[in-house]
């Protein structure tokens, strides 16, 4: 199956259309690329791509193989084995100046039916190689990595009520688990956690849970701060939600600021009601911005968060509102600007098993204000999805320049990963066979720039 690219003249978003404003980008995706091994595409500096996926007949065994800018790839290198696991796929990452942290989740090698999840955390850096560290019951919250490269940090949730993880990795210091006292009953939700290049973390806890169909219960949200000088943790905000449920899903800090995107429920005593909206918030940890969708739909299947290191945030989302079809909204916050600018992208999606697992849309910004999106569009009875993807250059103003525009075709449960660096970005295509069960081939693009 061959890509299908359109190379656009430099675009705008204005108001909710695309408008040209200047001569064609120079930049232009590869061809789509077939992989096996549930290889995940990670965008390096210097347009060179990590690409990291699995073998051996555990599916435990981490491999590394590059590409560089001019297409070659290299010899694949085993990095490690999970022991004690079994199939590994690695589920995100993040970059910068060229250093790279992967999160790999397996599960545990166990008669058991639903046996636990495992978490291989992986950086690697241009002067020390590979180092790895493993949890042995973890599912990933979220993985980061500072704006200058400094550090890289992985927040961990469980699914037996263990504590929340922050872990952070640092090229001179090693890991440091950032613990924390705990209070009451904070295992209960999720976490999603950002650092800086000082070592200062960001977190979001949320929590909430359907006690009954319809029925939301002990819903919270808590915005806290790690001071790595002080070794401290600090609570901040704090808003509870009686009768509905906060779920972080993506955080990123530069600057002294943070973006983040949230799912928030409510009651409403209906099988499948109109209970979940999006929040946006954005600015710093002691006094962020709020940003609510105005309308309630039956579900927010996934959102991304990214910032620049000019203060503008970033965000995308799919969420579900009339009908069974997911669309797919884009926003960018300025720091000047009481909200944010919410544009809706083209398409929607039926609710596939990609599309209710959250793997159908994805995005993510370097702190130079490079970026990548893209988000799966499905109808009803297709034999095929299209993906569309989208390189860009997000401006102090906010606005979005540079773009240059993808469409590729993929089969049913087609699912996207995306990366980017300060010069290039990368996108991976995968397919779900079933409800959270990824096949092991992907496809993937990349687009190198200056």
């Amino acid at each position: 199956m061959h890509l299908l690219v359109t190379l656009t003249a430099v675009l705008a978003i204005t108001g909710s259309t695309l408008t040209a404003t200047g001569p064609a980008s120079a930049e232009v995706w590869s061809p789509l690329q077939e992989a096996t091994g549930s290889t995940l595409a990670v965008a390096l500096d210097g347009g060179s791509t990590a690409l990291i996926s699995v073998a051996g007949s555990d599916e435990a065994t981490i491999v590394d193989q590059r590409r560089a800018a001019d297409g070659t790839v290299g010899v694949a290198t085993e990095v490690m084995t999970v022991e004690g696991a079994e199939a590994c796929r690695p589920v995100d990452a993040a970059t910068a100046i060229g250093n790279l942290a992967v999160a790999v989740e397996c599960r545990l090698k166990t008669d058991d039916e639903e046996p636990p999840s495992m978490l291989a955390e992986l950086v690697w850096t241009g002067d020390d190689g590979w180092v790895w560290r493993v949890e042995r019951e973890a599912v990933l919250g979220s993985v980061d990595y500072s704006p200058a490269g400094q550090y890289a940090a992985f927040a961990t949730d469980s699914e037996y009520g263990r504590p929340h993880h922050v872990t952070s990795y640092h090229a001179d210091l090693g890991w440091r688990d950032l613990t924390r006292r705990e209070r009451g009953r904070p295992t209960i939700g999720d976490i999603v956690a950002a650092i800086d290049d000082s070592g200062d973390v960001v977190a979001i806890r949320g929590a909430g849970s359907e006690d009954e169909p319809g029925y939301w219960i002990g819903g919270r949200l808590r915005v806290e701060t790690y001071d790595d000088a002080a070794r401290t943790w600090t609570r901040r905000p704090t808003r509870s939600y009686p009768d509905g449920g906060i779920d972080p899903k993506g955080i990123d800090v530069a600057g002294g600021r943070f973006s983040a995107t949230l799912v928030e429920s409510r009651s409403t005593g209906k099988l499948d009601g109109r209970d979940s909206r999006v929040v946006v918030l954005t600015g710093r940890p002691g006094n962020p911005r709020r940003w609510t969708s105005p309308r309630w739909g039956h579900r927010v299947v996934t959102a991304t968060a990214a910032i620049t290191g000019d203060g503008v945030g970033a965000a995308s989302w799919q969420a579900v509102g009339r009908g069974r079809t997911a669309r797919s909204r884009f926003a960018t916050w300025t720091p000047g600007r009481a909200r944010p600018s919410v544009h809706a992208l083209p398409g929607s999606t039926t609710l596939t098993d990609a599309t209710v697992s959250g793997d159908t849309m994805d995005l993510a910004v370097s702190a130079n204000g490079r970026g990548v999106i893209a988000w799966v569009r499905h109808r009803r009875g297709a034999d095929q999805a299209s993906v569309a993807g989208a390189s860009f250059r997000i401006g102090s103003d906010g606005r979005v320049r540079d773009q240059v525009d993808a469409t590729w075709w993929h089969p049913v449960a087609a699912s996207v990963a995306v990366t980017s660096s300060e010069t290039s970005s990368a996108v991976t295509l995968g397919r779900l066979i079933a409800d959270f069960y990824p096949a092991p081939e992907t496809r993937f693009s990349v687009i190198p720039g200056g």
